[in-house]
């Protein structure tokens, strides 16, 4: 706790001003963070892409780094009791989540043509996270034209 501590001090712990520039640039930072979880995988699926399978590697320990990052500020916001789920999958947000979904998955697309021998385990995982990314793609969708129509997915008629 008191290395968290230290990062968010060294973080957030800057002199910003009145209390209206200092959420400006806290959201600043929220969209910036927003837009890396879409731009990020995009860049990675074309290096990729054009690299190869060398490429693999760099990108996914990239990903990961940026993660690291991520869960380190979900903890910070859980530390300090923020609802950051009810936030996150409001209707507001569904656009942004699709589009961050497709994202991912063009990197494991990109990952299951490109970035893997023909056969083997990283093969299938790659494929299987696809049919993954695809089949939670087609639910988000189920789930919206649902709530749209007023139907309850979950009720049983029987």
């Amino acid at each position: 706790m008191e290395t968290q501590r230290r990062i968010t001090d060294l973080v957030l712990g800057l002199d910003y001003g009145d209390e209206q520039e200092r959420l400006r640039y806290y959201e600043t930072y929220a969209v910036a963070v927003h837009l890396q979880l879409i731009g990020l995988p995009v860049a990675g699926a074309a290096i990729i892409a054009v690299a190869g399978r060398s490429a693999t590697g760099p990108v996914l320990i990239m990903l990961a780094a940026a993660f690291v990052a991520i869960l380190i500020g979900l903890a910070h916001l859980k530390r300090h009791h923020v609802r950051a789920e009810s936030i996150a999958m409001s209707k507001r947000n569904r656009g942004y989540l699709i589009v961050c979904a497709c994202s991912w998955l063009a990197l494991v697309s990109a990952i299951a043509v490109r970035g893997s021998s023909k056969s083997g385990f990283q093969s299938g995982m790659a494929k299987g996270a696809v049919v993954g990314l695809v089949i939670a793609l087609v639910a988000m969708a189920v789930n919206a034209w649902c709530r749209r129509h007023g139907v309850d997915a979950a009720s049983d008629e029987a």
